[in-house]
């Protein structure tokens, strides 16, 4: 039988939209989250992504080895501050991402969910590299406090980037055992922590996003970008930052809009 897919934040919103489409595709998917998921369809293991503990146990008590690994799980930070935006999405995600790199099967494939605004992630390149360089979670959170002022960005902003180049690193370290790393960077998604989004961006420019191509995503077009890319039929994509947002971004790039 293939090896189970591994996910985080199957309980809701694109991480219950990308649960539902691997099942319908034939898949066994292990879900970590705080919440327990309505999908009867999968594994739950609790699992608080901001306690590196919690996330030990859960592994621990996971068997066998896994054909993806699907980092989705994120919290923004005006519902949830700064500490733990940085711990969930960022030291929590490496922090898993480590502790089960051994179990993915060779020519595997991580995906990691980051954002669009993860896009400028070159501007801070500096302090990305040095916060990526900690050896720990409790050195990265130390990092953070000791840095947060200086970055220059929101920690929402700043985690994002840092997946962003988390994922080009790791893809470097997968080239020996053929395990692809990229990212997904949606832009607006209706979720149920849409609304936090949109105050911590700001309703009006939020609502020009989304005028620019018409709608915000929803969940399912996003996990359809998710499941390609843990199904790693694109064989020599690896590395990468795809960005997953209707044109958005091609917009503010190009000075298009509707």
């Amino acid at each position: 039988m293939e090896h189970p897919i591994l996910m985080t934040g199957g309980a809701s919103g694109v991480g219950a939209a990308t649960a539902k489409s691997l099942v319908k595709r034939g898949h066994r998917v292990l879900t970590l989250d705080l919440k327990k998921p309505d999908n009867d369809d999968l594994i739950y293991v609790q699992c608080d992504l901001s306690d590196p503990e919690s996330i030990d146990t859960a592994v621990a008590a996971l068997d066998g080895c896994f054909s993806s690994l699907v980092n989705i799980a994120g919290v923004p930070v005006g519902r949830s501050g700064s500490d733990l935006t940085m711990r969930v999405n960022l030291f929590g995600l490496r922090h898993l991402t480590e502790r089960v790199w051994g179990r993915i099967v060779d020519n595997g494939t991580v995906v990691n969910v980051a954002s669009i605004a993860g896009n400028n992630w070159r501007k801070r390149r500096d302090f990305l590299a040095d916060v990526l360089r900690t050896n720990s979670f409790d050195d990265g959170v130390d990092w953070w406090h000791r840095n947060e002022e200086a970055v220059g960005v929101d920690a929402y902003t700043f985690s994002k980037e840092a997946v962003v180049l988390y994922t080009m690193q790791m893809a470097g370290k997968g080239l020996e055992r053929g395990i692809r790393v990229n990212d997904v960077g949606p832009g607006p998604v209706k979720t149920p922590i849409f609304e936090d989004f949109s105050k911590d961006a700001g309703a009006e420019a939020m609502q020009s996003m989304i005028d620019m191509v018409g709608r915000a995503a929803e969940p399912e077009d996003i996990a359809e970008a998710i499941v390609t890319l843990a199904e790693g039929n694109i064989g020599w994509l690896n590395g990468q930052h795809v960005i997953v947002d209707g044109g958005m971004t091609a917009g503010f790039s190009s000075g298009w809009s509707r």
